[in-house]
Parts: C-alpha cells; sequence; structure tokens
C-alpha cells in the first residue's frame, strides 16, 4: 500500500484537476495525488493523513486563495509538519507573501502560473528527491550518534576500570614502601619495574598526543569534505528559478548529483571502517573466476578513468598465461573492494603514464599465495611517509588546499580489508616517479604448478 502522498491545493477546481492529472501521469505510481479547495479543508485532510501514517511529502499551494491565503496555509501547515517541502503556485503572489512563505515556511520552490509542464515535473521530483537524501542523511546520522554514543560509554568504562587499577597499584606501593626488609631485596626489581611503566607511560602519552593530531585532523578534513559538496548542491539548487533554461537547470542537476553522490561515498567509508572496527563484519567466501572477475573491474575502471577526462592513461590488466581460467575461493566483494579502491587512487594522483595491475601466483617453500599488484608512474610517496598512508585519517599532505580530496580513509579500509582475508599489503613507490602496491593472502587447491617464485611481486613475501 502506498503512503507517500502529493497534496495540491487550488479554490480552482480546474487548476486542481490539471495539476492532478499531471501529477498522476509522473508520479502515480508511487505516490498518491490528493487535493482541496482551500487551506482549511487542507489542512484537515493533512491531519487525517498524518493520523493514518501516510508522509506527505511535497504540497503545492496556490496564493491567492479565500479565507486563508497561500502564505498562511503553507505556514501553519509547516508547523504540523516541517519536514513537508512546500512549493507556491501563483501569478498574483505579492512580494510580502513570498518572504512571508519563505521565512515561515521554509518555501522550497515558487512556479508562476500558467505553469510549464515538464517544469512542474521536474521541480516536484527534484522535491522528492530532497526530501528522500534528508531522510536517508537523517537516519545515517541517528546510526552516527548511536555508535559515537556507544564508544563513548566504552571508554569512560576503561578509563573507571584503569583509575581503579591505578589506585590498586598506588596502595599497593605504599605497602611495599612499609616493608624495609623486603624493600632492600627486590629493589632493583622494583626500579625495572618502574623504568618499565614509565616507558609505557611515555608512549601513551605519546598515543595520546598524536591521536588528539589525527583527531583535529580527521575534523578538519571531514569538514571540508562536507562542506564542499554541501555549498556545490546548496548554492546551484539556490540559482535555479523560473528564467533558468532547461539546459542550465540540467547542468546543475548533474554537478548536484554527482556532489550527492560524493557525500554518499564518504558517510559510506565512514560506516565501512565503523563496521569493520566493531567486528561485524563477515567474510563469505566462494568461488571467484578471476578472468571474469578481473574483466569486469577493467571495463568500470576504464569508465571512470574516461569520466575523469584521463582517457590519454594507458591502462592495463595483466593476467599470467596459464592463469586464464584460474578460480580461487575468496570473498569476492571485499577482493572488489580493495582492487577498485587501489585503482581509483592510481588514476587520481596520475596525470598521465600507465596503470596496470593483475596478479600472481607465488610459491614460498610449501605455502601458495596470490598477489594482486596496481602500479603506477603518478606523483608517488616519499619513502618516509609510506607507513603513514594506511593510518585511519591521515594523508601524506593533510592541509585543506591540498590539490587531490579525500578523506584519508580509502587505504586504511583496504588494509582492513585484506588483514579479514589473511592477508598483507604493502607499498613500493619513489616520489616522483609512481607507485606500486601490493597485496597478498592464502589460496588453497590450486595447482602447484601455476606458482612462480619470480618477480617483484613475489620476492617480499
Amino acid at each position: 500500500m502506498k503512503k507517500k502522498v502529493i497534496f495540491c491545493v487550488d479554490d480552482e477546481k480546474i487548476v486542481l484537476n490539471s495539476l492532478k492529472t499531471e501529477l498522476k501521469s509522473a508520479f502515480g505510481h508511487a505516490y498518491i495525488i490528493e487535493t482541496a479547495e482551500s487551506g482549511i479543508e487542507a489542512l484537515e485532510a493533512v491531519d487525517n493523513l498524518l493520523s493514518l501514517g501516510y508522509t506527505v511529502q511535497v504540497v503545492i499551494a496556490d496564493y491567492a486563495m479565500p479565507i486563508m491565503k497561500g502564505d498562511e496555509f503553507l505556514v501553519t501547515l509547516h508547523k504540523k509538519s516541517p519536514r513537508t517541502l512546500n512549493i507556491l503556485l501563483t501569478g498574483q503572489a505579492t512580494f510580502e507573501g513570498v518572504t512571508n512563505s519563505i521565512n515561515q515556511a521554509d518555501l522550497y520552490r515558487y512556479i508562476s502560473k500558467p505553469w510549464h509542464t515538464n517544469d512542474l515535473i521536474l521541480t516536484v521530483k527534484e522535491a522528492l528527491k530532497s526530501y528522500e537524501q534528508e531522510n536517508k542523511l537523517k537516519q545515517q546520522n541517528k546510526e552516527l550518534q548511536e555508535l559515537s554514543a556507544s564508544l563513548e560509554q566504552k571508554v569512560e568504562e576503561r578509563t573507571k576500570e584503569l583509575q581503579e587499577k591505578n589506585s590498586l597499584l598506588i596502595e599497593n606501593q605504599k605497602k611495599i614502601s612499609n616493608q624495609n626488609n623486603e624493600l632492600e631485596q627486590y629493589r632493583n626489581h622494583l626500579e625495572n619495574l618502574v623504568k618499565e611503566r614509565t616507558f609505557e607511560l611515555t608512549q601513551a602519552k605519546d598515543r595520546a598526543e598524536e591521536s588528539d593530531k589525527l583527531k583535529s585532523q580527521f575534523l578538519a578534513t571531514m569538514s571540508h569534505e562536507l562542506r564542499t559538496p554541501l555549498n556545490s548542491i546548496i548554492g546551484l539548487t539556490g540559482i535555479i528559478d523560473k528564467n533558468s533554461s532547461i539546459g542550465e537547470i540540467l547542468e546543475y542537476i548533474e554537478i548536484v548529483n554527482n556532489s550527492g553522490v560524493h557525500l554518499l561515498k564518504l558517510i559510506d567509508d565512514l560506516f565501512n571502517i565503523s563496521l569493520i572496527e566493531s567486528g561485524k563484519v563477515k567474510v563469505f567466501k566462494k568461488g571467484v573466476d578471476l578472468g571474469v572477475f578481473l574483466n569486469d573491474i577493467y571495463k568500470s575502471m576504464q569508465e571512470y578513468r574516461d569520466h575523469l577526462g584521463k582517457n590519454h592513461i594507458d591502462f592495463k590488466l595483466k593476467i599470467p598465461p596459464n592463469c586464464e581460467d584460474l578460480i580461487i575461493y575468496t570473498d569476492e566483494l571485499k577482493l572488489k573492494h580493495i582492487i577498485v579502491n587501489l585503482l581509483k587512487n592510481a588514476i587520481k594522483f596520475s596525470d598521465d603514464g600507465i596503470i596496470n595491475f593483475g596478479f600472481k601466483v607465488c610459491k614460498k617453500e610449501e605455502n601458495i599465495r596470490i598477489v594482486f599488484f596496481v602500479s603506477d608512474t603518478g606523483i608517488g610517496i616519499d619513502q618516509s611517509h609510506q607507513d603513514l598512508i594506511f593510518k585511519g585519517f591521515t594523508q601524506v599532505n593533510g592541509t585543506l588546499n591540498r590539490p587531490y580530496e579525500g578523506a584519508g580513509i580509502g587505504l586504511t579500509i583496504a588494509k582492513k580489508l585484506v588483514s579479514l582475508l589473511d592477508g598483507n599489503i604493502w607499498v613500493d613507490s619513489t616520489l616522483g616517479k609512481g607507485s606500486s602496491f601490493f597485496f597478498s593472502f592464502p589460496i588453497k587447491n590450486i595447482k602447484s604448478s601455476i606458482a612462480t617464485n619470480a618477480g617483484d611481486e613475489c620476492s617480499k613475501l
């Protein structure tokens, strides 16, 4: 049963019928189209719908109506259903009426009579999309807040436990100080314990300072990464009006959509790393045909490269001659996430040259491991920063004016996913010449004849 409603209010029945016909044709498969001939009638109907569990997502109201004008109706409706997106429809609205609707009813858009069907449908479609995105972001924010509250509670409990243990340690030290005879016998031992404890506390202090630094950098990075697409969305939707051409509107919508996709990816990455660290991510292994699997990734990454305007970069998939039909038993989704993440980084940090990816089956003693690699001729990574890139929320260039966007958690997620597959990941890079990323994990039921010890991929196992 459909529970989502688009509501139209106009004192002219012919206008209502026209609105209902056009909206039902465009949205009738998913939404109920309700109408009313006055603001009072509409408010009663909305109360009834809300009490029955319906969601009134969009309201289109005429301005020039008797008894209760359109702006008065929208202000009253906004108090009843603040999440409903309001659209004012008229050719006679005063400046005061429109201002009142914007300030007190959070007016979403203004459409003049007579309207153009395409403009009406596009405006309603964008309003419905905005409503759904806001709902999704609200739910994800709620889940993040719940997760944060849970983590804070665990930290408090652990802190209390450590304080109790510390109090007990101080009490024991007082007892020891009163046992003079035993003090002489165990003095050297206690001195060593004190040194070890001091070293541990120093390390803990250094870790705490590093954690605070990373937290500050993370908050600054996240603020920047969130504000940039949000400013784009708010700015472009704000400049669309009745004078905007369809071409301009479509161009703005594409930019807004790309910004929304960027925001969603950022939130998905945060959820992924939270789930992995909470231990809730499970490994589901099945047979994976590597030839088919890697060729699918190759095609999608070619499209991604071309979309970024970097189709001049040479992009190659390398599969050993005796492994075209190789099937391995692993978690396909996690393996794809790792490879795609490394390939996107290679494309992002390369302006020209070559990007290669593929795998080798390596044998070390009696163990057989598969080694995947992604190499590029991009900007490279300085030796002193190569351990840094796998740490959470850390980037080689952490400044807000850096030329490459990102929150700095992609490689962290990749490393944790590799660990879930019982593998390890490493990098070989030279600043200004490019980078080669490798990750490996054990495989079974593979003919030893296809394994090799040759090449950089196998030499570092």
